[in-house]
């Protein structure tokens, strides 16, 4: 009977209408949330049977609500360096874990509200901000369209460090009017391996007409270093020794070689003597510096050595060096010195260690030439102190502990020196007026601790430190979906993949599609509230009208149940 179907359908009109009032009220609700997406009432119609030009069969209405996930929100600014917000196609990938593992869900969110917790973890609502890990090269880590190549981002245990001093950008003016002869002098700061502050001095010199000589030296008594080396080669086993073996006989003594003026080496050298002690006297000559030392050692013939003795030579410097017959066919000879302690076994560890034992302060570091005009003309570099590159900067090396061996695994730095570009009015001049000048740039920092982070457009995670320095730890992906509308909400704003949905496609921001992160800023809700309202109205209206309905049916039911009284 139709009064019976209208009065459903309107009983289907109320239950509709009060489903869209919901969805009015989290709408209003949620007017402030970040990152949430409005949702609307989509109302279908209910049919029970094919109307014909007879009858009709009232079915009424159901009403679903449809999320608009992917709808811009309007960016509000922050001023939070964690906070972030997307402009485009996207989610940020986060984890109701810190440590994801199976049986924790990968989610997805706009809202980009995140702090730090006390575990250093960037977290929202309970759930963990995922990236990649970029190493120290800033290089992604590889299948970074898995889930299982990102981690929580963790800002803990950031140790600052320090960074030499490898380019120094110089602008300095030299009086073109200045005789043969005038000095200027000029400091540099730079810092060590440690981010030590030390001072390096420049002396120009004016040795001739539009020439200038450029003298380096190290206020803390450092050295500058050369490449030009002396070795110590060693066997890498004991050879065995005969009278007729000199040092350089490298076919049959442990020590093969040492050349060069090497400060500081503790042995022990190692001699032995196949089948016992060679026949007669054999004669040992160690060089120290300029001084020779020869020692004539007696030998008793025979298989085995029964008697022990030992001779003990010193230099003026106050350095020894022992040679002990202690009965068997080993003889041990210790040479000890008096800055550098360089043990090495002898015959075991290594083949070959170089030394650079021309360390210098105070040195010519190359002669600077100047064009008629005042620009710089050319850089001839002093040999074996300085170099000159392709690109026309001075490069040298420094020694900042002030000891004359700078092996060239230790602490010898490189250093290079921009002096401008020849026939060019910058860096180093030769202008008439006063003498001026100014380090523009050195990229060396002192030791910094860790003070905070900051995101950029990319995505990428930088850490600060107050030294100025900046490290990027990770880059956020991107999370794109072939429906985004079709993701399933969850609490605390998330989102999580479904049939309708996808799987994610994990992109660097602003690639391929993928939105571009908006730093400290965040998306605002995309609620109208003027919208809301006028549907609110609407929706009342509706819902009394479909009220209306049931009891007009009832009326028409009351009727006909007093048809027959």
């Amino acid at each position: 009977m139709s009064i019976y179907g209208a009065m459903f359908s309107g009983v289907s009109g109320l239950a509709a209408q009060s489903q869209a009032l919901g969805m009015i009220s989290d709408n209003i609700s949620n007017v402030n949330t970040v990152g949430y997406k409005g949702t609307k009432a989509q109302f279908q119609t209910l049919v029970t049977e094919a109307a014909s030009r007879s009858t009709y069969s009232p079915g009424g209405v159901r009403s679903t609500p449809f999320q608009m996930i992917d709808r811009q929100g309007l960016l509000q600014g922050s001023s939070s360096p964690t906070d972030v917000a997307l402009v485009g196609n996207g989610f940020f990938v986060v984890n109701d874990a810190a440590n994801p593992g199976v049986g924790n869900n990968y989610m997805y969110t706009r809202a980009g509200h995140f702090t730090t917790d006390s575990n250093g973890n960037l977290t929202q609502n309970g759930y963990f901000l995922q990236g990649w890990r970029l190493d120290n090269q800033g290089n992604l880590p590889p299948n970074t369209n898995l889930l299982q190549s990102l981690e929580t981002v963790n800002v803990s245990n950031l140790t600052g460090t320090a960074r030499p001093t490898s380019n120094i950008q110089w602008a300095l003016n030299l009086p073109a009017n200045d005789v043969t002869g005038t000095t200027h002098d000029t400091s540099v700061q730079l810092y060590d391996k440690q981010g030590t502050t030390q001072v390096m001095n420049m002396t120009w010199a004016k040795t001739g007409a539009n020439t200038w000589s450029l003298l380096g030296s190290l206020a803390g008594g450092g050295n500058y270093a050369s490449d030009d080396t002396g070795a110590a080669t060693f066997a890498t086993s004991t050879t065995n020794y005969f009278p007729t073996a000199t040092l350089s006989d490298t076919s049959n003594f442990g020590l093969t070689s040492a050349t060069g003026n090497i400060s500081g080496l503790v042995g022990p050298f190692t001699v032995n003597a196949p089948g016992g002690a060679p026949p007669n006297s054999t004669t040992i000559t160690v060089n120290i510096g300029a001084t020779a030392f020869t020692a004539t050692v007696p030998t008793v013939a025979g298989n085995d050595l029964t008697n022990t003795d030992s001779l003990t030579f010193t230099d003026g410097a106050g350095g020894s060096f022992t040679l002990d017959l202690n009965g068997a066919s080993t003889y041990d000879l210790d040479v000890a010195g008096d800055r550098t302690t360089l043990a090495t076994n002898l015959g075991a560890a290594f083949t070959t260690v170089n030394f650079q034992n021309n360390a210098t302060n105070g040195v010519p570091l190359a002669t600077v030439t100047f064009n008629a005009d005042g620009t710089l003309g050319g850089i001839v570099p002093t040999a074996p102190y300085a170099t000159v590159d392709t690109n026309n900067h001075l490069n040298f090396l420094v020694d900042y502990d002030n000891d004359p061996l700078t092996n060239s695994t230790q602490d010898r730095q490189q250093v290079t020196l921009d002096l401008g570009t020849p026939g060019m009015p910058d860096g180093v001049t030769q202008f008439a007026g006063e003498y001026a000048a100014k380090v523009n740039a050195q990229d060396g920092l002192t030791y910094g601790s860790f003070t905070g982070i900051s995101i950029n457009e990319d995505g990428i995670v930088t850490a600060l430190f107050d030294n100025g320095e900046q490290r990027d730890i990770f880059k956020l992906p991107v999370a794109t979906f072939r429906n985004p509308n079709g993701l399933a909400a969850q609490n605390g704003n998330a989102y999580q993949t479904t049939t309708y949905s996808g799987d994610p496609v994990l992109l660097e921001a602003n690639t391929a599609g993928a939105g571009k992160v908006s730093p400290s800023s965040l998306e605002s809700s995309t609620v109208d509230l003027a919208e809301e309202f006028t549907n609110m109205i609407i929706t009342q209206r509706a819902y009394s009208a479909s009220a209306k309905v049931i009891t007009t049916a009832d009326d028409m039911l009351s009727e006909l149940l007093q048809i027959r009284r």
